[in-house]
């Protein structure tokens, strides 16, 4: 594949310049690619464009960002290969619209977000072949506009196209880039496995934390409240069984390992709670209690946390 740009390097938007993108952003200018680092927050990219982007703790490194936009639509007079949406889940649909409105064929589409079942809302606009998925394993927090501490790295991230024959270049180009920065990051047969595992963790720990104002260490070394997030995760596998997801019987292990390790982590759900913006709920725990429905499993412990998380959203907008 030839790129956009008239030779064989990639240029990648990045839309939403929060912790997920920023760190994503980095590694990828690290490693050779034409980057275009996208938010509507001016102030932000301002200061990324005057300072670069500034990643602390689990990765060390300060990396110059050369261009930026300032929306979506912007992205279309520099050409992008392929466009990463890494805002937060509630607002897809809103960068999926705007970029539709400058092409639905001249580009590929990669959620990069928390949820089950993001890249379908994508595949609606730009079809399977342009649409691909990204799982996250890594975790950060903005400490001014242009540095992000970022808490861990479980490796790897994965990649996948939702048609071979339509992105499986782009994300075998992509893939190659990250692992030479550091960032390691495989293609796997089934993304959906991972994403249904990523999105499982969330809906165990990120909802409890957000309703208890405290950080993942704090809840997991609390014992009724590692007992509950147990139970949330219990509740989602079986769900995920029914739904044909494979997740393997080291699972449940696997899981508690990986949020103890992740430390004093806020979860994002948690800041936007207190920032009064929109959560994640619906595409995480709301997902699972959809889902349980479908295969008449009751889900009362993911119903109950959705429901306190509405009404501390609501609590917290009047």
């Amino acid at each position: 594949m030839t790129s956009n740009n008239g030779n064989n390097q990639l240029r990648v938007g990045i839309v939403g310049m929060g912790p997920v993108g920023c760190i994503l952003a980095a590694h990828l200018i690290e490693a050779g690619v034409d980057v275009l680092p996208c938010d509507v927050l001016a102030d932000r990219m301002d200061a990324i464009l005057k300072h670069g982007i500034r990643l602390t703790y689990t990765f060390e490194k300060t990396v110059p960002v050369r261009q930026v936009c300032y929306s979506p639509q912007e992205l279309e007079t520099c050409d992008p290969d392929l466009v990463v949406i890494c805002v937060k889940t509630p607002n897809l649909k809103r960068v999926i619209e705007q970029l539709a409105q400058i092409g639905s064929d001249k580009f590929y589409v990669m959620c990069a977000q928390n949820g089950i079942d993001n890249e379908i809302e994508v595949a609606r606009v730009f079809g399977d072949e342009r649409t691909m998925r990204m799982v996250i394993n890594y975790a950060g927090n903005m400490v001014n506009q242009h540095t992000v501490h970022a808490s861990f790295f479980n490796p790897p991230n994965y990649v996948a196209p939702l048609l071979i024959e339509g992105g499986g270049d782009v994300a075998t180009r992509l893939v190659e880039r990250l692992n030479t920065s550091g960032l390691t990051t495989e293609i796997p047969d089934d993304i959906q496995e991972f994403v249904w595992e990523k999105s499982m963790l969330n809906a165990a720990l990120s909802a409890i934390c957000a309703i208890t104002r405290r950080t993942m260490k704090e809840v997991m070394d609390t014992p009724k409240s590692f007992d509950l997030v147990e139970a949330l995760l219990d509740e989602c596998v079986r769900v995920a069984e029914m739904e044909g997801i494979d997740v393997g019987k080291k699972f449940r292990r696997y899981s508690i390992r990986y949020l103890k390790n992740a430390g004093h982590h806020r979860p994002s759900m948690l800041v936007d709670l207190e920032l009064g913006h929109p959560t994640e709920i619906d595409y995480l725990n709301g997902r699972i209690v959809e889902y349980g429905r479908k295969h008449c499993i009751p889900t009362p412990l993911n119903q109950s946390v959705t429901a306190m998380i509405y009404l501390l959203q609501n609590s917290d907008n009047k």
